[in-house]
């Protein structure tokens, strides 16, 4: 058996209508229902099941003209609906995003300043290590002033003496009795052969007063290296 094409079965249906078109003429329309009775059967599911159709449409071509003209309607309007109702459904949808980005945005606390500060926009204070020489586990060192921070989040830049080995530090803010306030760790820059450490220590809330700064290489055998530390308060 040849295969039968859509183009095919639709020539085909289209010749069936045109033979019902033609094939029952009434040309005085004797029994014909009227146009409202024509709009309830096309409104139905399956037309062909209502009484109507099976006792007169399907026998006058006038009514099976008029049947399908207004079936044609109805799935227009049907169409026409469908395309409204998802237009206004996206429509909603966007509306409801934009409104939840909106309130997103709101209700996102805005950044003061000590989120300032985390972002990048911190105070660099440089610690300059050079002209000390720093003293062993924690022995103070006398006759060198101490070195000065504010009480805040910052980054501290501290240059290291010269002879020291490049790497890994652990960095420590202790009190002079030798409780660790902070304590992190750090590697090393070497920018035209200077040595230096860049690291961000927060401070912020720290009553001002005498500290100790500690220092000391992540190796084995190596010691802590202590410098006296006076924390100001902030500007």
């Amino acid at each position: 058996m040849a295969e039968i094409s859509d183009n095919d079965f639709k020539e085909f249906v289209r010749t069936v209508q045109d033979l019902a078109l033609r094939a029952y003429p009434n040309p005085g329309r004797v029994d014909c229902p009227g146009s409202q009775v024509i709009r309830e059967v096309a409104g139905q599911p399956q037309p062909s099941a209502h009484s109507i159709f099976q006792s007169h449409i399907v026998h006058c071509s006038p009514c099976i003209r008029d049947l399908l003209a207004e079936r044609t309607r109805i799935q227009s309007r049907q169409k026409t609906r469908r395309r409204l109702i998802l237009t206004a459904a996206a429509a909603c949808v966007c509306v409801i995003v934009l409104a939840s980005i909106l309130l997103m945005r709101h209700r996102s606390p805005q950044p003061g300043g000590g989120e300032l500060a985390r972002a990048g926009n911190l105070p660099e204070i440089p610690i300059d290590l050079r002209p000390y020489s720093p003293t062993r586990s924690e022995s103070a060192q006398k006759s060198k002033p101490p070195l000065t921070v504010p009480n805040e989040r910052v980054k501290l830049k501290i240059y290291l003496a010269l002879g020291s080995p490049e790497g890994t530090y652990e960095v420590g803010v202790l009190t002079n009795q030798l409780k660790t306030i902070t304590k992190q760790q750090a590697n090393t820059v070497t920018s035209d052969g200077t040595t230096f450490i860049p690291i961000t220590i927060d401070l912020a809330g720290l009553p001002t007063g005498p500290y100790m700064l500690a220092i000391r290489p992540m190796r084995d055998g190596e010691e802590w290296q202590a410098f006296k530390l006076l924390v100001r308060t902030a500007r």
